[in-house]
């Protein structure tokens, strides 16, 4: 992959348009005798994230999102143009489109998806892209860590070792063998509850105690007319119930009669005064109307009397009814008594049941300490395994080991080899160990040492600079550019940035990376080359990136 071109749709934006080899964008401070101007905030540094943007870094970094903002606030649309294997793109984003030439990717997983595709390998663009192109802060910390500090760790593992040339099946391995460790650690825990949970004397006195019931249920015999006894006192039980449901009903019955009784009665109604009412309205009433209410209340009369007699008669016949069963169950009470009396002195069924209940509780307590039994059996044989499964390959890991000395030393002696060019009298060293230990997920520790007082300003940059020349080196077509903040030269000797500028115009097909003016003008003394040359774009506070002040 080469850059061509970084261009804006806003007339004020830099265009940044991208030469072979070494590509230097400088921040500068147009008035250098002012000491509290810097050029922090001008773009150096946002050029470098703007890329990363355009070849699909997520919104999960602040920097990101932050950028995202101010194309959307001020409708802003970036163009990357880029050469891959001879073929030449030229990709659009807003901050929520994608354009591929005049093609929209409705979704960012597509856009990601054609990246993916630009690759051939088995890993993400963006998996592979971020150790070549450090944009986050946390990606200056660490030389293995070039995305976060915080990236998994078995990726992170994964990924270097791929791009190392490193044996990558073990590293696999051990990630599926870290799962079996946990689950045994799990394993141990659980088995030490039950364990704990195990009582050898409380089961062999419950298995005792089992066998005298079963013999005394074996030997147990129950009276033949004791079942018969206990049905009659059931029965007998049952009746009672009846009857006193019975009885209950009939005192309802009796209550509704004297109710009948109470309600059917004829409202007295006075002839005599009716006759005088009569002569003083003949002209509405005439003698027959008289003689039809006589009729009438001589009627009704009669048939609240029929009532009332009729209601007597049954609360009378219910009375005679509720009497007959109270000496009914008087005397089925009486019998019942007697047998539960009978059944109490004797109580051999009640006996029978109790030891039948027992012995199924016994049962039961015994029945989960045999099945805690069977489970730390279980977890035994699975720990067994899962310990076999883990010293089976740490022995492999020895022969393994053996193995990889070879490929080991060969990254070793390269990264000295690059380091040279800068340390001629301590160059570094990659060191590279196998962890047997499952306190990680990782199988190879990477270690970039520079063999000089580590307290050196610029020691742990400079290291971070030759991993990733070294891991350039080994991969020069995969994504063939490599891109570096300001941040890795802040702590640099001006001597050690002229030697990183004389080896990526090179060795590099494309380097990328944004300076301050001092340590570039300082670098720019101890090199034969006229780095001018290789400045793609001077930025300062009167000729910002985005034309504006971004963090407004």
């Amino acid at each position: 992959m080469r850059l061509i071109q970084l261009s804006s749709s806003d007339s004020r934006f830099e265009t940044l348009t991208f030469k072979p080899q070494l590509n230097i964008i400088v921040g500068q401070k147009v008035f250098k005798d002012d000491k509290k101007q810097t050029s922090n905030g001008i773009g150096k540094s946002l050029a470098l994230i703007c890329i990363d943007f355009m070849l699909g870094k997520g919104s999960t970094s602040k920097e990101i999102k932050k950028l995202k903002e101010v194309l959307k606030k001020e409708n802003i649309i970036l163009t990357l143009v880029f050469k891959h294997n001879n073929e030449e793109y030229e990709v659009s984003r807003s901050h929520n489109k994608i354009w591929l030439y005049d093609t929209l990717y409705e979704k960012e997983n597509d856009y990601i998806e054609f990246l993916d595709s630009l690759l051939d390998v088995e890993y993400s663009f963006r998996n592979v892209f971020g150790r070549f192109f450090r944009t986050n802060n946390e990606s200056y910390i660490e030389a293995i860590s070039q995305i976060t500090t915080k990236e998994d760790g078995y990726k992170n593992n994964l990924i270097n070792a791929y791009l190392l040339g490193l044996d990558l099946e073990f590293l696999e391995k051990k990630k599926l063998l870290k799962v079996e460790d946990k689950r045994l650690k799990l394993l141990l825990r659980e088995l030490k509850i039950l364990q704990n949970n195990v009582d050898k004397e409380k089961e062999y006195e419950l298995s005792e105690k089992l066998k005298k019931i079963e013999l005394n249920l074996s030997k147990f015999t129950i009276e033949k007319d004791f079942h018969d006894i206990k049905q009659e006192a059931d029965i007998l039980t049952n009746q009672l119930q009846k009857m006193r449901n019975k009885i209950a009903y009939y005192n309802r019955e009796i209550r509704n009669k004297k109710n009948i009784i109470d309600v059917n009665h004829q409202i007295d109604i006075d002839i005599d005064k009716l006759k005088e009412m009569y002569d003083e309205v003949k002209f509405f009433l005439d003698k027959e109307v008289l003689n039809h209410i006589e009729a009438v209340k001589e009627f009704h009369e009669t048939l609240f009397k029929n009532r009332r007699e009729r209601a007597v008669k049954d609360i009378d016949k219910l009375e005679k009814s509720i009497e007959i069963i109270e000496k009914e169950s008087v005397t089925l009470d009486k019998r019942r008594s007697e047998i539960f009396k009978y059944l109490e002195n004797r109580g051999a069924l009640e006996e029978y049941h109790s030891l039948n209940k027992e012995k199924d509780n016994i049962k039961e307590i015994l029945s989960d300490m045999r099945s805690n039994e069977k489970s730390i059996n279980k977890f035994k044989k699975d720990q067994a395994d899962i310990k076999l499964k883990i010293d089976k390959f740490k022995r492999e890991l020895i022969d393994f080991e053996e193995k990889m000395k070879e490929r080991i030393a060969f990254l070793g002696k390269s990264f000295r080899e690059i380091s040279e060019e800068f340390y001629d009298d301590k160059p570094g060293f990659l060191n590279i160990e196998i962890l047997d230990k499952f306190n990680t997920e990782k199988l190879y520790k990477i270690e970039p040492r520079i063999d000089e007082d580590n307290s050196s300003d610029g020691i742990k940059e400079m290291k971070i600079f030759i991993y990733d020349m070294l891991i350039y080196k080994l991969n020069s077509t995969l994504i063939g550019l490599v891109g570096h903040d300001n941040r890795l030269f802040d702590m640099v000797d001006e001597r050690q940035i002229a030697k990183v500028f004389e080896y990526t115009n090179k060795n590099l097909s494309q380097y990328i990376c944004s300076i301050s003016d001092t340590k570039f003008d300082e670098a720019k003394l101890y090199t034969s080359l006229d780095l001018n040359k290789f400045v793609i774009k001077n930025l300062n506070e009167k000729k910002k990136l985005f034309g504006f002040d971004f963090n407004e």
